[in-house]
């Protein structure tokens, strides 16, 4: 079982707004005809039609939106980690993540709250941190970490505390489900008593979670607070006055050093993954002068394919491009404002930005999602929203929640009817895991073989 990150902010803040090796250029492959599939040109994805006829059920009140879910990928991308992560609040328990490098065994919590930021991806303030523990079949009194997501404790906006029932609420929406045998609570909140100087706290989100939990048979198992997460700072537990430590050094844990050499840094904050998709006025003022002619462009090579009677021909001659000047970039060449506008107005074709999602399983994946990164930086309105889009989904399928959700909001925010960023938001919200998400690639590759092109050559 693979663990699943999220990080949630609350409705009244701001929408919540992010690899390897270069490769020789080469030609895109290409298929004579026009190959059969159900889901080509045209056609409709399974997992959209299973998204869009299916939708998790809605809460009966508002509750705080989830801005990235990263469900850690399985198959093609390694996990996070390997080993055993253990920690209980006392000796009746023990909690264990699989994770890389080999067993590392955590039987203290400050070596738990010490992994927590590369579990997110980033290092949480004023936070609600929860793992969710699945029993392990056969291995009595162990259970995996299933699912680690984050709640925003204050809004990003106003800089007032967030409605503790609230969060509790869309906190037992993702922990009271099938499977789920408990979850452990960390709070990270500079804003916290010192527990040295004061009597115990009385912790309001902590006491909703735990009645919301109760119809559903699913014990808060461990609850930690610090004030943040660093080399030496103090943790104290939140059910028991007298049980307290030091948290360990986050660069040394074993989940650091995994999530370090799968390319994947960890972040001071959220908001430095918030800047990695922040427009850049430039270059948006660059590439928008550019569109107008990039348009003008594809629409002489259309009407040369119509001319032929060959309109798949014209969808097949901008994927080539599309894909040619990806290979360009993995070669390390930095694409000018006409190619961006090129690959925009190529995208605006939804079968052809549908054959982009196959990329995300493809040797290409990174560079394709560097791409997405600058063209999210440089496009406005629709056009930002289609590669944020593309962003959201292959930050999600690699692991990277947070930066999912981040994209996947900017998206939204700058369409916000935009089908497939919804559907992807929701899959987020729900939890639904990286391989269910991976069908969309496998439509991708069908649609590009509709027009000819076959993604899955080794050399294109």
């Amino acid at each position: 079982m693979t663990p699943a990150v999220r990080s949630v902010t609350p409705p009244s803040g701001p929408p919540s707004s992010a690899v390897t090796s270069p490769t020789s250029g080469h030609s895109p492959a290409l298929r004579s005809g026009r190959a059969r599939s159900g889901a080509g040109p045209r056609g409709r994805c399974p997992t959209a039609r299973a998204l869009a006829g299916d939708p998790p059920p809605g809460p009966a009140a508002p509750v705080p939106t989830p801005a990235g879910v990263a469900p850690l990928p399985q198959g093609d991308a390694p996990p996070v980690a390997d080993s055993l992560l253990r920690c209980a609040e006392g000796p009746a328990g023990e909690y264990e993540w699989p994770a890389r490098p080999g067993p590392a065994r955590l039987d203290d919590p400050g070596d738990l709250i010490a992994a927590i930021p590369a579990m997110l991806g980033f290092h949480p303030e004023r936070s609600l941190v929860l793992a969710v523990l699945c029993d392990v079949p056969g291995t009595p009194l162990s259970a995996v970490i299933d699912l680690v997501v984050r709640f925003d404790l204050w809004q990003p906006a106003t800089g007032h505390p967030a409605d503790d029932a609230m969060v509790a609420a869309a906190a037992a929406r993702v922990c009271a489900r099938p499977g789920v045998a408990g979850v452990l609570l960390v709070l990270v909140d500079d804003g916290l008593e010192d527990p040295e100087v004061s009597v115990p706290q009385y912790i309001p989100v902590l006491e909703h979670l735990e009645r919301l939990l109760a119809p559903a048979a699913v014990p808060v198992r461990g609850a930690w607070a610090a004030h943040t997460i660093a080399a030496g700072n103090p943790w104290w537990s939140l059910t028991d006055p007298d049980r307290c430590g030091r948290i360990a050094d986050p660069a040394a844990s074993r989940v650091t050093l995994s999530r370090v050499l799968d390319g994947r840094p960890v972040r001071h904050s959220r908001a430095e993954l918030t800047a990695l998709i922040t427009a850049d006025t430039a270059l948006c003022a660059e590439v928008s002068a550019e569109l107008g002619a990039a348009k003008d462009r594809a629409k002489d090579r259309y009407a040369a394919a119509a001319g032929r009677s060959d309109p798949i021909g014209f969808l097949r001659g901008e994927l080539v491009t599309v894909l040619w000047l990806i290979v360009s970039a993995e070669s390390g060449a930095e694409l000018a404002a006409r190619e961006l506008a090129d690959i925009a107005v190529a995208l605006r074709d939804r079968e052809l930005r549908d054959c982009m999602f196959a990329l995300a399983a493809t040797p290409h994946a990174a560079t394709a999602e560097q791409l997405w990164v600058r063209l999210t930086c440089a496009l406005r309105g629709a056009d930002r929203a289609e590669t944020a889009t593309l962003l959201g989904y292959f930050a999600y399928v690699r692991g990277d929640g947070p930066f999912a959700g981040i994209a996947l909001d900017a998206a939204l925010e700058a369409d916000p009817q935009h089908s497939m960023a919804t559907l992807l938001h929701t899959a987020l919200e729900a939890g639904m895991r990286p391989e269910r998400l991976r069908d969309l690639a496998r439509c991708g590759r069908d649609c590009a073989a509709g027009f000819g092109v076959d993604l899955d050559a080794e050399q294109w």
